[in-house]
């Protein structure tokens, strides 16, 4: 880069592509001998390198307040070694690190040890779903959506009901929401094995209601989202989850109390 008439503009990309790069080559040492001031006890360089890992460990922080549950399963260490490999490879784009982490699931599934193996382990599997799950969370933390809700009570009538637009349902491998609860209730979870789950996330007044629900209830709720009424999603669930109509109302109240207490339903 010519430093001669350099722009402010010019100046904040080469600054930030110093901070974000690895070793400087050459020719980007000599760059920045002349833009960085040097002083008695320290080189231009070395001025240059405590701004990047001042720079660098903020972004790592602001990873680990994104992922806490993840940095807690791998272990401190082990989540700096990844958070830096990740902001090595997938350096900030945006002007906001709201959305550091958006690529931190899809990084843990390419770099994965077991790659290249035909047996895989199962701990990538669930390290990479709970990942995923975080920042999905902190997604729909910030999302814009309506929220004044119609008050309900188990008398409003079933014809009027609809899924509200802040509902997300999850479905994993392993028991996600679950030890994501555990975790955020001290209960220091330990690594847990495969078995399938489901479970529904709310908002209301910017507070997230994260819910552990069932196989029959996640399905009930995919088919309302997808725009059918209480009826047909109870038909929609006879049809294909084998369950019996006469089964699904009886049990429909105790859901329908549950779902509108829980803030999965609005009319």
């Amino acid at each position: 880069m010519e430093t001669k008439n350099i722009t402010l503009h010019q100046l904040q990309n080469w600054m930030q592509g110093m901070l974000i790069k690895g070793s400087p080559s050459t020719d980007d040492r000599k760059v920045i001998e002349a833009v960085v001031n040097h002083s008695q006890r320290l080189s231009a360089m070395r001025h240059l390198n405590i701004y990047r890992s001042s720079y660098i460990a903020r972004l790592r922080a602001c990873l680990q307040n994104q992922f806490i549950a993840l940095a807690y399963a791998l272990g401190n260490d082990l989540f700096e070694s990844f958070a830096d490999q990740y902001l090595d490879s997938c350096p900030s784009e945006s002007y906001t690190l709201n959305t550091l982490g958006e690529k931190l699931p899809a990084f843990l599934e390419q770099t994965r040890p077991d790659a290249d193996l035909e047996q895989k382990e199962s701990w990538p599997d669930f390290i990479i779903e709970l990942a995923g799950f975080e920042y999905a969370l902190s997604e729909i933390f910030d999302e814009q959506a309506a929220g004044d809700f119609t008050i309900l009570t188990p008398d409003t009538p079933d014809n009027l009901l609809k899924v509200t637009p802040v509902l997300h349902l999850f479905s994993h491998h392993f028991p996600i929401c679950q030890y994501y609860l555990d975790f955020l209730q001290h209960k220091e979870p330990e690594l847990p094995f495969p078995e399938e789950s489901y479970c529904a996330v709310s908002r209301r007044d910017y507070k997230l209601g994260l819910f552990v629900i069932r196989r029959a209830q996640y399905y009930f709720l995919k088919s309302m989202q997808e725009g059918r009424s209480v009826k047909k999603s109870m038909k929609y669930l006879a049809k294909n989850f084998e369950f019996k109509i006469e089964d699904l109302e009886k049990i429909w109240p105790e859901w329908k109390r549950n779902f509108i207490t829980s803030g999965f339903l609005c009319v």
